[in-house]
Parts: C-alpha cells; sequence; structure tokens
C-alpha cells in the first residue's frame, strides 16, 4: 500500500467529507492544510469576526446599561464579557459564535482546540490585531492574506490555525453538536439583555409618573421606571420601588389631630430618630439636617445598616403639611447610594398635596 507522504497534504475530491484521516497522525498536517486555503479563508474569518463584534457589543452595551448603577459592574463587564468569549469559548472548543455560523474552528496544530495558554495569547493579541478601534482590525487581515498558512498575528504567537470544519476528522467534530445547542442559547440571551435594556431606555424616557396616597390627598412623583409595590410597609400611605435597580421608597401619614396640642415636627423627628435607635443597634447615623420639601418645613437624616449580610444606605425626611406629619423612608444598597442618592432626594422632594380636579 502505498504511503501517504508526510510533507504533501492530500486534497479531498468533490465528494470526499473530509481530506483523508489518515493525515491527521502527524503533527503539522494543520500547517499543511491551513497552506491550502485560498483567500477565501479570509473572508470567513473577516465576516466571522464581524458577527463576534457585534454580539459582545451588544452583551457589552446591555450589561453596561442594566448595571449602570453598579459602577464596579459597570468597569468590569467589557473585560468579562470578552474573557468569557474569547479566552474561555474560543480557548476551550475553538469556536466563536462567528466562528461556528462561517464553519471554521480555530484548532492547535494537531487539530485539536487551542486550550487556555495558547487561548490566551489569542486572546490578548487581539487587544492589537483584530481592535476594531484601534486599527480596524487592518493587522490582522493583512497578516492573514500574507502569510502562507493565513495566520493573523494571534495564530502566529500561538502557534495555532483556523481551518474549515469539513477539513477536520470526525473526532474533531464531536463537539458540534454542543455548540449547536449552546450558541443559540448565548443568542438568546443577549437578545433578552438588549431587549431589557432598550425597555429601559424607553421607560427612562417617558414623563416621570405620579403615586397618589391611599386617602388621595397626596402625591410622589417618580421616574417612569418606579412601580406601585405594596410589600414595602403594609401601613405605607405610598409604596414604591423599582427591584431591578434596588431603590425602595414609603410615605407614611399621621394626622396632626392624632397628637397632643402643642407637638411639633421637631418633636415628630425625635420620636422617629429613637424609633429607629430601638430597632437596631449597627447604624452608622449622618447628622440631621433642616430643609424644606417644597414649602414644607422638613428634618432629613441618613444612615447605613446592615441587612442579611447586605450594607444598605437609607434617607429619612419627617415633612409637616397643614394637616398631616409624614414619614418618608428611601434606601437603596450603600454602593449603588452614590449614583442614586440625587434622585432618591428629588422623589422626597416631590412629595405635595394633591390638587383637587374642579
Amino acid at each position: 500500500m502505498e504511503q501517504i507522504p508526510v510533507n504533501k497534504f492530500p486534497t479531498a475530491s468533490a465528494n470526499d467529507a473530509y481530506p483523508n484521516p489518515f493525515a491527521y497522525d502527524n503533527k503539522g498536517n494543520m500547517e499543511q492544510l491551513s497552506s491550502t486555503y485560498s483567500s477565501s479563508i479570509f473572508f470567513r474569518r473577516w465576516a466571522a469576526t464581524i458577527i463576534d463584534f457585534l454580539l459582545i457589543a451588544l452583551t457589552t452595551g446591555a450589561a453596561a446599561y442594566l448595571f449602570k448603577e453598579v459602577p464596579l459592574l459597570l468597569v468590569l463587564a467589557p473585560l468579562l464579557i470578552a474573557i468569557c468569549y474569547y479566552l474561555l469559548l474560543e480557548g476551550l472548543t475553538g469556536y466563536t459564535a462567528g466562528k461556528f455560523a462561517l464553519r471554521i474552528q480555530a484548532v492547535n496544530e494537531n487539530g485539536q482546540p487551542p486550550g487556555f495558554v495558547k487561548g490566551l495569547i489569542r486572546t490578548l493579541l487581539r487587544l492589537v490585531d483584530t481592535n476594531p478601534v484601534l486599527f480596524g482590525g487592518l493587522p490582522a487581515g493583512i497578516s492573514v492574506l500574507a502569510t502562507r498558512k493565513k495566520q493573523r498575528i494571534g495564530d502566529i504567537a500561538a502557534n495555532t490555525y483556523v481551518v474549515k470544519v469539513k477539513d477536520l476528522p470526525p473526532g474533531s467534530r464531536k463537539k458540534t453538536m454542543v455548540m449547536t445547542i449552546a450558541f443559540p442559547v448565548y443568542a438568546v440571551l443577549v437578545l433578552v439583555l438588549t431587549i431589557m435594556a432598550l425597555a429601559n431606555i424607553e421607560t427612562t424616557a417617558k414623563e416621570p409618573e405620579r403615586f397618589l396616597s391611599v386617602d388621595g390627598q397626596f402625591q410622589i412623583t417618580a421616574p417612569a421606571d418606579w412601580r406601585k409595590d405594596t410589600s414595602l410597609n403594609d401601613e405605607a400611605d405610598i409604596s414604591i420601588s423599582n427591584l431591578f435597580a434596588e431603590k425602595y421608597l414609603f410615605v407614611l401619614s399621621e394626622s396632626k389631630s392624632d397628637f397632643e396640642e402643642g407637638y411639633t415636627l421637631s418633636d415628630y423627628h425625635q420620636d422617629i430618630e429613637v424609633a429607629l435607635e430601638l430597632t437596631a443597634s449597627d447604624k452608622i447615623y449622618y447628622p440631621t439636617t433642616e430643609t424644606f420639601i417644597g414649602n414644607y418645613p422638613a428634618y432629613q437624616l441618613s444612615f447605613e445598616s446592615e441587612y442579611d449580610g447586605m450594607k444598605i444606605a437609607y434617607i429619612v425626611t419627617t415633612i409637616e403639611t397643614d394637616t398631616h406629619y409624614h414619614q418618608v423612608f428611601a434606601w437603596t444598597l450603600a454602593s449603588n447610594y452614590d449614583s442614586l442618592q440625587a434622585e432618591l432626594h428629588d422623589v422626597v422632594s416631590s412629595l405635595e398635596e394633591t390638587i383637587p380636579e374642579a
């Protein structure tokens, strides 16, 4: 039986699903295979890169918008997405969504997925050769077109190749079924994230919403992403929240006629402070300030407290109107307080009597 020369890669006939599998017993056959490709492999790689970039951009943009109240996640989101997408996904399977769609795969010299180390090298060098905001991916394109083995800079450094899936032996293609399930799932997740972000943007653009007290005498105005939430306090006259953004507020109103003559807003605020001190001893208090909510005199204090292992930041405001004393409790995660403080103060400050309809 004639032996297949090691230094010459066998070509497949029109009826062959893949080249002679015996040729894959030798290291270096991926190099020989990639050398047989025309410039068409460049166009596949270019199209795959565009698909990957769009998916990553959508995922990053949606995640950044949805988690804009969490500065740490906002900073880490692009890095985490890129690591998971390229380093883990491509390094461990040889595929990205774009490569899978264009039926190409990144492999090492043995026709197997690159692995973690080679995947890391490929991922890091993407910052240079396929970075759309640096050189627009031009270095990668030039390298693929100019090199005999159709490698970009990351491939050359990692000793990897990008080949057509049909040219790989059956053993290397068994992961295709897993990828057939994984990538649609990923695409659906990206779509859901994007829809949520777009819905959030649309909600933010809407007019603020008014929330009436139970007796209809007072109202709070909040951005359109707030919703009525009766679970916060059973006795609340107004109770609203945005569960996803972790921001909450409720109003408790008491008629002035229920208090003794001579009772003042200062007395009312001191009673609230005493009640708060009795409910927990782990609070960090900040100085109380005198202020006005509209034309109404008010006191306002803020503090941090721990609940179920989470640090919560509270703003407590006591307000005196013509007929009532009001307690307005607003809170969010302490980590979100800096970004939400202005909004919470605005919602608290929107408390006002309703204007009777003519």
